[in-house]
């Protein structure tokens, strides 16, 4: 299929296409070796202990924050939206966070338990909505439920400010504004966002070493960085260079159904 009001990159010789890749390939391993530096930074950031007594919902009873950790020394917590209207959970949860456990669930948890490392899915929905879902997914990952305790709000990925001060992604509603990404904070509240938070146990205390949110959790891979290799990109509005958009010169793909609604292959 081709586009004629497509916005195609530059047709240019073998030789010229070398020449630009060299200097992007300078460029990529100048990232490489910033992204090493930076991990190394995340592994020398200090560590809160964590207090706060949180119990969750699972299918095999109520669980604490410990026993999420599943005997290892390790544990990931991905803070999994839930779909809410008018203060009610709905059927069915986010999309996108679908998308991002459906291509974790299939494939991540060998070398994870290798490395004495836990993941698990947290939402705010009660128990009765996560395990329909879960069931019809077909996944296996670890998710429990923290309906009726702090857990989402201690760690800002339940926005409403009658019950704490509304920060995301360590930002204020102010600076979100001058930042221009205030539509995090869009919609009626009480609602959810997506997370990842790690956890490290020392005995039986557990300690928060590490929280990133919003694009931050891009950071694990999957599609995303496979389209970003491409010459269409993720194929979203915002990404540049302009024409190159789903919605404007290609027949525009559903961004993000729920996993089980892609046409088979």
């Amino acid at each position: 299929m081709v586009t004629s009001d497509l916005s195609y990159p530059q047709v240019v010789s073998r030789e010229e296409w070398l020449q630009a890749r060299a200097i992007l390939l300078d460029q990529e391993k100048e990232l490489t070796r910033t992204r090493d530096r930076l991990n190394t930074a995340r592994r020398e950031l200090p560590m809160d202990h964590i207090k706060e007594k949180y119990i969750f919902d699972s299918p095999d009873g109520p669980k604490s924050l410990l026993d999420l950790f599943a005997g290892r020394l390790q544990l990931i917590v991905y803070h999994f939206m839930w779909r809410w209207e008018k203060g009610e959970p709905l059927d069915n949860p986010c999309p996108g966070c679908s998308g991002w456990a459906d291509e974790i669930t299939r494939g991540h948890f060998n070398r994870l338990h290798s490395r004495n490392t836990t993941l698990a899915l947290v939402s705010r929905a009660p128990l009765g909505k996560i395990v329909p879902f879960k069931k019809r997914m077909g996944w296996t990952i670890p998710w429990y439920s923290s309906f009726g305790n702090s857990f989402n709000y201690d760690f800002h990925v339940t926005i409403d400010k009658s019950v704490a001060p509304v920060i995301y992604n360590y930002r204020t509603p102010a600076e979100h504004e001058a930042a221009g990404s205030s539509g995090y904070l869009e919609g009626e509240q009480p609602f959810d966002l997506p997370g990842l938070s790690c956890f490290l146990r020392k005995g039986n205390d557990v300690y928060h070493t590490y929280s990133t949110y919003g694009r931050g959790t891009e950071t694990t891979g999957g599609d995303y960085y496979l389209l970003d290799l491409t010459a269409l990109g993720r194929q979203e509005d915002w990404e540049k260079p302009d024409g190159r958009s789903a919605d404007k010169n290609l027949p525009r793909p559903d961004l993000n159904p729920y996993p089980d609604e892609y046409p088979p292959l």
